[in-house]
């Protein structure tokens, strides 16, 4: 081999080969003292098999030979691996090459680059552990002042003990009111941007909340749905200041679901990204998934906006995934997102970006397969199939080291350019806003922006708002549907429903409104008027000699309620009730959730008299062992098993094991959205005697309910 051709391959402590055949070579090169030990005999001029030297060189010959077949020029690499030869390690790296129609093979001492990549590695790793620290460290923080903020108002006298708290805290700490006006700051939170906490006109929360508007375009939707986040904010004040600060946001609400105060806690982490940019591949990469990072992220876009090239943005959320963290640790929660990530590089055409921008938070750009003339429709259907395959694959558990099962399911918002959006932050905000939706439950886990999805938005902000003010304009109403005996058509105990009229004279479906009340944490005071009410028409019925059991539904988020049992044990007090006609009703994905939880509350309920049903039986998917442990008096079918109850052998096998399996537990069983007289005809016939359903009675307004069962 000529000197310039070794000087090409940029190759200096090496050996190396020229191919004869098979895996007989000839040494060209072989002077440092290395290859002797790996390979005896290697000397300038002789042959050698090197198809015995290393297992490792033995594989890579294998696609050696496959490129020299199929390339005159170029190089092909190893990697990097190891030897141990007496003791000792050598780090080698084999290229095989084609140059003047010859064929080569280079084995490379790599040691200096061996020792660069493992100080990238450990660099990687110190980045984590530092991120770590930040994250923990705001955690801690929002968390302690949540609690006692939700155990004050920011009085005087209870604004020392808070100042005296946050006043020696390392990172910076702001709290505000609802309109941002700060009520307790930290001296940590005025040095993060050099300012002089004596001058009243400088303010930290001013310059935090206009990088926040330029830099991240889901700052509207974080306040305006009372959301938390975590981000990263570039500040820069000429001509010699600049810093990279970490923000956690969080909202303190009361048990109404109302903000009271903003949290905010900052963190400088210049540091952190100094050291990624001293090297490269950090600096665009996230260390932990080894994806692209919210930086790669935003400048793919940019370059994809200015080539005119349509594409989507698939937005993924991890749901819940604080929950991993919180159960199994940070490390565990780290191990979940790798292997998230190499999920989803195994769903994504090979065109496709993937990048994590966040916590727990990955985007995708996605493009056409013919870009140039892209087909629009089947644009679009490709885009919904992907999202979906997507989604149904976050369905399918993750195992932690110790084996335990993790549910780590993906909600999806996707938004399109051009169509949608011509500018990263409109394009960001638009897939943000259907994310966000996406995760809203009983909402689909993919969602499309579309004008009707903004309209929406607006709409479910209107009714949160109107919400906080329902009980006090006296909006609410309760209605009772009866439930029948079958065979007498006597009412034997009833359900009360909740309505809700808006100044306007519009009636809300609880379809709409309950979701709303459950996510924005205002259920707990709609739940408890429900309570009170409900005992007031007990009492109003015993008092007309009238003995009718009454039942509500509890939703998961007041189970969470730890002062439930104290208020409706107050409420039955009060109204002057007998506890066995009052009926709680729960559905089985409370029961799963909460278990323990859950199994206390009914035990202290069944010691005060109070009966429990399951409602929407059948469709919790769960293990069935907690009936027999949990002090359950009542089964209610599903009314999606007995709307095609006369017709589907399917559901009719549902509703006969149901009746039979509460027949074996001495348990009663009740009929949902009974509509048909077909339906009510088969349950009598297979002995589920009790229902309720538009067919037997609408609901009714409470005196419209008493007239009913007076004249029964």
């Amino acid at each position: 081999m000529q000197p310039s051709i070794i000087q090409a391959l940029g190759i200096i402590d090496c050996a190396v080969f020229k191919l004869q055949k098979d895996n007989d070579f000839e040494v060209v090169q072989a002077s440092p003292e290395w290859v002797q030990q790996l390979i005896p005999n290697a000397n300038d001029g002789k042959q050698v098999d090197l198809g015995e030297v290393s297992l490792f060189l033995t594989d890579f010959l294998v696609d050696a030979h496959e490129f020299w077949q199929l390339h005159s020029e170029g190089q092909v690499h190893s990697g990097i691996w190891t030897e141990v030869l007496n003791s000792s390690q050598l780090h080698l790296e084999a290229i095989a090459a084609s140059a003047d129609n010859e064929r080569y093979l280079v084995i490379n001492n790599v040691k200096q680059a061996y020792q660069r990549q493992q100080e990238t590695l450990q660099l990687a790793r110190e980045l984590l552990i530092s991120n770590d620290k930040v994250i923990e460290k705001h955690d801690y923080m929002h968390e302690r002042l949540r609690s006692v903020l939700l155990r004050s108002n920011l009085g005087m006298e209870d604004s020392i003990p808070m100042r005296e708290a946050i006043q020696y805290a390392s990172i910076g700490v702001i709290i505000t009111d609802t309109h941002f006006n700060i009520l307790e700051s930290n001296p940590s939170s005025f040095a993060l941007f050099e300012l002089d906490a004596e001058i009243t006109d400088q303010q930290p929360i001013n310059i935090m909340m206009s990088l926040l508007g330029k830099q991240h375009p889901e700052k509207e939707r974080i306040f305006e749905t009372g959301s938390t986040w975590s981000g990263e904010l570039y500040w820069h004040s000429p001509p010699n200041h600049h810093k990279w600060i970490q923000v956690s946001i969080n909202p303190v609400k009361d048990q109404n679901g109302t903000i009271q105060n903003w949290i905010f806690t900052l963190s400088d982490v210049t540091r952190v990204k100094y050291l990624l940019q001293t090297n490269e591949d950090l600096s665009l990469h996230d260390a932990l998934t080894n994806l692209p990072n919210r930086q790669y992220f935003w400048q793919t876009l940019d370059q994809t906006i200015a080539s005119q090239i349509p594409f989507y943005v698939i937005y993924l959320d991890v749901h819940n995934f604080k929950n991993i963290n919180e159960l199994h640790g940070h490390l565990t929660g780290d191990q979940m997102l790798a292997k998230i990530a190499q999920r989803l590089r195994g769903l994504l055409p090979e065109k496709d970006f993937l990048a994590r921008i966040g916590a727990d938070e990955f985007a995708i750009v996605h493009f056409s397969e013919n870009a140039s003339k892209p087909d629009f429709k089947a644009f679009l259907d490709d885009t919904i199939m992907l999202s979906n395959n997507i989604h149904n694959a976050s369905l399918e558990p993750y195992y932690t080291s110790k084996n335990d099962r993790c549910e780590l399911p993906l909600k999806i918002g996707v938004s399109n350019y051009p169509s949608d959006a011509s500018s990263i932050e409109e394009l960001m905000k638009y897939a943000d806003l259907a994310l966000h939706h996406a995760k809203q439950r009983g909402a689909e886990p993919v969602q499309f922006y579309s004008l009707d999805l903004k309209i929406a938005s607006e709409r479910r902000l209107k009714l949160e708002e109107a919400l906080r003010h329902a009980i006090e304009k006296n909006q609410f109403e309760l209605h009772i549907q009866p439930i029948f005996d079958l065979c007498s058509n006597k009412i034997v105990k009833a359900e009360a429903l909740l309505r809700w009229h808006m100044d306007d004279e519009e009636t809300i479906s609880p379809e709409e409104f309950i979701p709303i009340a459950e996510e924005s944490g205002q259920i707990i005071s709609i739940g408890r008027w429900v309570i009170s009410e409900v005992c007031r028409v007990l009492a109003r019925l015993t008092k007309e000699s009238l003995s009718v059991p009454l039942s509500l539904n509890l939703s998961p988020r007041q189970i969470s309620d730890r002062h439930l049992f104290d208020f409706i044990n107050n409420a039955v007090i009060k109204n002057r009730v007998s506890p066995d006609l009052l009926e709680l009703e729960i559905t089985e994905g409370v029961l799963v959730d909460n278990h323990e939880k859950v199994r206390k509350l009914l035990q202290e309920l069944r010691e005060m008299g109070v009966r429990v049903a399951i409602d929407d039986f059948g469709t919790g998917y769960s293990s069935l062992s907690y009936l027999k442990y949990l002090p359950i008096d009542c089964l209610k079918i599903d009314q999606s098993f007995v709307f095609d109850l006369a017709t589907n052998p399917d559901d009719q096998a549902i509703v006969l094991a149901v009746i039979a399996m509460a027949k074996s537990l001495k348990l009663k069983v009740i009929a949902e959205g009974i509509e048909t007289e077909m339906q009510k005809r088969f349950l009598e016939e297979h002995e589920c005697l009790t229902g309720q359903g538009f067919y037997l009675s609408r609901p009714l307004p409470v005196d419209d309910f008493i007239t009913l069962v007076n004249a029964g």
